[in-house]
C-alpha cells in the first residue's frame, strides 16, 4: 500500500517536480545538441513553433488538468531496495516504465494524428529526464525522498526537493550554461550508455541511491548527534524508512555537493545522450534492440491506455 500512497502525495506535493524546469530543459538542450537531422526534422514537424527545450516541463502542468489527472504514476515507479523493477509490485494504473513504452509505440504508429503523436513525444522528451532522476526510481516508504527530511545550507527541505532543484540551482547557470558545461561524453562512453533499455535506465537510478542517502560529516552532516562519534563520523546514512522520527535533520551543504556533483552531472548527461538517441530511432523507424525487446517481454500488461485515449479525446 505505501507505494500508492506515494501516488496520493505526488499530486499534492509541488517538491515532487523531477529535476524541476531547469533540468528537464537540460537534457532536452543536450538532446537537441544530438539529433540527427531526419529527427530534427520530424521534431520541428510536430511540435510546430516549439522546441524540445520548451516543451520539456509540460506534461509537470498537466497536474492540473482533471483530464490528466490518471497521469499521475507515470512519473515514477516504486522499486525497494532489494528488489528488482521486474519482480516489484506494479501500480495497477501504470508507472515510468510502462508510460515509456506506451509513449514510445505512439510516437512510431504514423497513422495517429501528428496531434497524438506531438503529445507522445512531448511526455517522452519529459519522462527521460524523470527516470535518470534518482529519486524518482524510489522508495515507497519515504515516497522516493520527499518525506526524508533535510536542511539545505540549514533551510528547511527534503531530499528530492534537494535532487529535483537544489544541487542544479546551487550552480547558478543557466540551462543552456549548464547543458554546454556537461555535454563532453567521448564516443566510447555514448556507446555504452546507449546500449540499454528502460529497465536498464530504471536499475542505473536504483542503484545509485546509496550515495544520495550518505552525507559527510565535515558538513557538520548526522542523523544522529548524540550516537557514538555523533558528527565527527566520516559518513552518515540516513532515511525516514528505517528512522522515520529522526532525532536531528541531517545539514546538506557543500561536502554534499561535492560528493555528488558527478553523479547529478552524469545522470542529466545521461538522460540527454539518451533521449536523442531514442528519438533518432524512432524517427528512423530503427528495429527494437535485443535489450529493448526484452525489457518489452517483461511488461505483461500496460494499463495506461485508457487514461491516455480519455485525455486526448
Amino acid at each position: 500500500m505505501l507505494r500508492f500512497v506515494f501516488l496520493f502525495l505526488i499530486i499534492l506535493s509541488p517538491a515532487l517536480y523531477p529535476w524541476g524546469i531547469r533540468g528537464h530543459r537540460i537534457i532536452a538542450r543536450i538532446a537537441e545538441n544530438h539529433l540527427t537531422e531526419n529527427a530534427r526534422k520530424q521534431v520541428a514537424e510536430l511540435l510546430k513553433d516549439d522546441t524540445l527545450t520548451k516543451i520539456a516541463n509540460e506534461p509537470d502542468t498537466y497536474r492540473s488538468n482533471s483530464k490528466w489527472k490518471c497521469a499521475s504514476p507515470f512519473h515514477y515507479t516504486s522499486v525497494d531496495d532489494k528488489e528488482t523493477y521486474p519482480a516489484s509490485e506494479k501500480n495497477e494504473k501504470g508507472d515510468i516504465v510502462m508510460a515509456l513504452l506506451y509513449f514510445e509505440d505512439m510516437l512510431r504508429n504514423n497513422k495517429l494524428s501528428a496531434a497524438k503523436r506531438a503529445s507522445a513525444l512531448k511526455w517522452i522528451v519529459h519522462l527521460v529526464g524523470d527516470i535518470h532522476q534518482p529519486l524518482h526510481v524510489g522508495r515507497a516508504c519515504d515516497r522516493g525522498g520527499n518525506s526524508t527530511e533535510v536542511r539545505w545550507f540549514g533551510e528547511k527541505s527534503n531530499l528530492h526537493k534537494v535532487w529535483d532543484a537544489e544541487l542544479i540551482n546551487h550552480q547558478e547557470l543557466s540551462f543552456s550554461e549548464y547543458a554546454a558545461e556537461i555535454d563532453t561524453a567521448d564516443a566510447k562512453t555514448q556507446s555504452l550508455w546507449l546500449d540499454s533499455s528502460y529497465l536498464d535506465w530504471a536499475g542505473e537510478s536504483q542503484a545509485v541511491r546509496t550515495q544520495i542517502y550518505t552525507c559527510l560529516g565535515k558538513d557538520n552532516c548526522c542523523a544522529d548527534p548524540k550516537a557514538k562519534g555523533g558528527c565527527k563520523v566520516a559518513e552518515t546514512t540516513f532515511n525516514s524508512c528505517t528512522d522515520p522520527s529522526p532525532t536531528a535533520r541531517p545539514n546538506l551543504e557543500y561536502a554534499y555537493i561535492e560528493k555528488n556533483r558527478d553523479l547529478l552531472n552524469r545522470q542529466l548527461l545521461k538522460g540527454g545522450i539518451r533521449l536523442a538517441a531514442l528519438l533518432n530511432a524512432i524517427f528512423a523507424d530503427s528495429p527494437f534492440t535485443a535489450k529493448q525487446m526484452k525489457a518489452r517481454e517483461a511488461i505483461k500488461t500496460n494499463p495506461i491506455e485508457a487514461c491516455v485515449m480519455k485525455a486526448l479525446e
